[in-house]
């Protein structure tokens, strides 16, 4: 099954006032789930643990998911492992945690639009 993380990316380089900059590398996608319940009893638990794996592949991996009613989880890169939090609001905190690791991928790379245009002509 072809995911999202293996589809053809583009970036061009960055017109600017005095000149043009390269362009940006591309950043990892980030894979996720959002979901408000979890029949998984108990949730968070060796259940999904299991279901999530620790030696799954970087384009099959998930890096962060949230169950609203119960906690969210992160992958720890440094570590090789989820971790998981299990708190009063946790949708607001896998939030927090979503736009922390947008930050750090900073701005996004100009599309090559006419890139994906060509497929208009075929």
């Amino acid at each position: 099954m072809a995911t999202v993380r293996k589809l053809h990316r583009t970036s061009l380089p960055i017109p600017y006032a005095k000149g043009t900059y390269p362009a940006k590398p591309l950043s990892p996608i980030l894979g996720g789930i959002l979901t408000l319940e979890s029949d998984w009893t108990p949730c968070g638990g060796d259940p999904l643990r299991r279901a999530l794996g620790n030696d799954a592949v970087d384009d099959d991996r998930l890096d962060l998911g949230c169950v609203a009613a119960h906690g969210h989880f992160v992958w720890e890169p440094a570590r090789c492992t989820y971790e998981f939090t299990k708190e009063g609001k946790p949708a607001t905190a896998f939030l927090f945690k979503l736009i922390s690791m947008l930050q750090f991928s900073g701005t996004v790379p100009m599309i090559d639009v006419n890139a994906y245009a060509e497929w208009l002509t075929k």
